[in-house]
């Protein structure tokens, strides 16, 4: 449980988005776990305190004029008050604030009722509040209870309408025999993801786990390695926890699932207000029930084999698509499992839809 260069970067970032010093002397901070402040902004590793404790994060906070700051721990260690974070903090502990930035970085795998733990974050957070979530997902041998499926904590914020604001991955190496960069751990310095939408995380995700250098594929003797992201999340609207649930349902229904978090997270801006859809067939009928749930209008389908009309809309070549219709669709959309679309040599993107983005 540790503060490092990166969360310098996420706090510059908020600190940016919302206009400058001014924002962060109003804010509250609630931290799941009481977090060692383990670097510095550059990413150097700071000393112990003379006790030999680690210094607490509200330190680094602190330098960012955010003042109002607990912490939730049962060891107690920085003030942190103690509390069970697989209760229900609300009832159990007759906690119920909320705050501006709450955060759960490296101790939510360590807690077996995962559905209470993200009610507890979820109920702390104020509406247009931030989330900033940390944990060991798929990839290694992850030190904890759990290791969360990069999908997984997609459809866990699709669920609840989060928008997706910034992240971060990196590599641990625990209980190494060798001296690493912290007593019990090594820790690459982190990666931003650099393309963050949902359509961007997944294979960011999955490229990373796939680097030749990647310790996953280190001798088990050298230690035990997990990949972590660090995601920034904001809460849009208050409204209570909804786990996600995974339950079969026709296609038609499934792509209705979660369809505006979706649109808003993982696809291009919508500003013209119409879109376009590639296929004629079973997949682009879905990209068009996905487009009309989201209340975003379908100027046409796209397809070379197929002509004449779809559900009342024209059906386009490529060519007559760019001549006609092309300046005044936002983008292109291909429903799940659509082959071809890649390389159709027009100047809006073609964008996919992917089934694991609507299971919840």
């Amino acid at each position: 449980m540790g503060f490092y260069k990166e969360d310098y970067k996420i706090l510059e970032s908020l600190k940016y988005q919302r206009g400058g010093g001014q924002y962060y002397s109003q804010l509250s901070v609630c931290e799941f776990g009481s977090q060692d402040l383990l670097e510095d902004i550059d990413g150097n590793v700071v000393p112990p305190a003379e006790n030999g404790r680690w210094h607490a994060a509200k330190k680094a906070y602190e330098e960012f004029g955010i003042t109002n700051y607990e912490c939730i721990d049962l060891e107690g260690v920085h003030n942190a008050l103690r509390f069970d974070l697989g209760l229900d903090l609300k009832t159990h502990y007759q906690y119920d604030k909320q705050f501006d930035i709450v955060t759960c970085k490296d101790i939510g795998h360590w807690v077996f009722d995962q559905k209470q733990l993200f009610t507890n974050i979820h109920n702390l957070c104020k509406k247009d509040g931030i989330i900033i979530w940390r944990s060991a997902i798929g990839g290694g041998f992850a030190q904890g209870c759990f290791a969360i499926h990069h999908y997984k904590i997609l459809q866990l914020a699709f669920s609840n309408r989060y928008l997706l604001l910034d992240g971060y991955l990196t590599e641990y190496l625990h209980d190494i025999h060798q001296k690493g960069k912290f007593p019990d751990f090594d820790r690459k310095e982190a990666t931003k993801i650099d393309t963050l939408p949902g359509d961007g995380f997944v294979p960011r995700v999955e490229a990373y786990a796939a680097r030749e250098d990647s310790w996953r594929y280190l001798p088990l003797s050298k230690g035990l390695p997990s990949i972590s992201a660090t995601l920034v999340f904001k809460k849009q609207e208050d409204t209570p926890f909804n786990p996600p649930l995974f339950y079969y349902a026709p296609n038609a229904e499934v792509v209705k699932r979660n369809a505006k978090s979706v649109l808003q997270n993982c696809l291009p801006l919508i500003q013209k207000g119409r879109v376009a859809v590639f296929g004629a067939g079973e997949a682009g009928g879905l990209a068009a029930i996905f487009l009309k749930e989201c209340g975003v209008e379908v100027a046409c389908f796209i397809d070379e084999y197929q002509k004449g009309q779809k559900d009342g809309l024209p059906i386009l070549s490529v060519q007559e698509f760019i001549q006609t219709k092309q300046s005044d669709c936002d983008f292109i959309l291909k429903g799940p499992c659509q082959k071809g679309g890649d390389n159709l040599g027009t100047q809006i993107p073609v964008k996919s839809l992917y089934y694991y983005w609507f299971v919840g």
